[in-house]
C-alpha cells in the first residue's frame, strides 16, 4: 500500500493528521463513512499531537536537567544554583487511542481513493495525494562512498534518474582529476596499482551524473581514501 503522500518528520505528519482529520469530516457522507469515524481519526490525530509535544518538552527538560547537572558537578565559580527546571506540563491527556495510528490510516486512505466518489480535488483537499517533484538535471548530485574492498578502492552511489555515471579520480600525480570510468553501474572497483617503489598514496574520486552522452548536474563532493601496496 502506497504512503507517499505521508510527510517524513513528526512535526509535518502531526499538521498533516490535523487536515486529514478536519477535512474528512466534510467528505464523509459522500465516502461513506459515520461521524463516529471522523470522530476517531480526530482522537488518533489528538493523541498523536500530544505524543509529539510531550516528547519534545520531555526533551527540552532532559537537556536543561544536564546541563543544571554539570553546573552543579563541575562549575569553576562557587555561585547560587539556578531554580530547578519545571516538569514538563503540555496539559490533559487526549482520550486513549489504539496504536498503529498511521497504519490504519493508510488502510483507510487506500479505500478512500477506490470509492466511486473519490476525486482528484478531494484528495489534494485531504492531502493523500503525493506531491509532485518535477525532474531537474541541472540539480542532480551523486551521492558516492567509498571503502576498501581487498585492499581496493570500491565505489558505490545510487544511479537515481540517470542513465550513467563518469567516474574521475586524481592520484595526486600531478594530472589532476581524470575520466577513470564510464558506467552504467552503480558500483567500480579500482585495481590500479600502486607507482613502483610506493607503498601508500592517497587517491582523490568524484562523480558526475550522464544522460545520455551529456554530464549533467553537480559533481559529488570529493572523497578521499588511502591505499595500501598489496603484500
Amino acid at each position: 500500500m502506497s504512503s507517499n503522500y505521508l510527510p517524513v518528520t513528526d512535526a509535518d505528519r502531526v499538521l498533516w493528521l490535523n487536515n486529514f482529520s478536519t477535512r474528512l469530516g466534510q467528505y464523509r457522507v459522500a465516502l461513506g463513512y459515520t461521524q463516529a469515524d471522523v470522530n476517531s481519526v480526530i482522537a488518533d490525530a489528538d493523541m498523536y499531537a500530544y505524543t509529539v509535544q510531550m516528547l519534545e518538552a520531555a526533551r527540552q527538560y532532559t537537556q536543561a536537567m544536564s546541563s543544571l547537572k554539570k553546573q552543579l558537578r563541575s562549575s569553576p565559580q562557587q555561585v547560587v544554583m539556578p531554580a530547578m527546571p519545571a516538569l514538563p506540563n503540555i496539559g490533559n491527556i487526549p482520550g486513549v487511542v489504539n496504536s498503529g495510528v498511521f497504519n490504519r490510516l493508510v488502510i483507510m486512505v487506500n479505500t478512500i481513493k477506490q470509492h466511486g466518489a473519490y476525486t482528484p480535488t478531494m484528495g489534494t483537499d485531504l492531502g493523500i495525494v503525493a506531491p509532485v517533484i518535477p525532474f531537474n538535471p541541472a540539480t542532480m548530485t551523486p551521492d558516492l562512498n567509498i571503502r576498501l574492498e581487498a585492499g581496493f578502492p570500491l565505489l558505490r552511489w545510487k544511479k537515481g534518474d540517470a542513465d550513467s555515471v563518469n567516474i574521475y579520480v586524481d592520484r595526486h600525480d600531478n594530472n589532476g582529476f581524470v575520466l577513470l570510468r564510464h558506467t552504467v553501474r552503480n558500483t567500480y572497483l579500482d585495481i590500479e596499482a600502486l607507482a613502483p617503489n610506493t607503498y601508500t598514496a592517497t587517491w582523490d574520486y568524484k562523480l558526475r551524473y550522464m544522460i545520455g552522452d551529456d554530464e549533467v548536474g553537480n559533481f559529488s563532493p570529493i572523497i578521499s581514501i588511502n591505499v595500501l601496496r598489496a603484500q
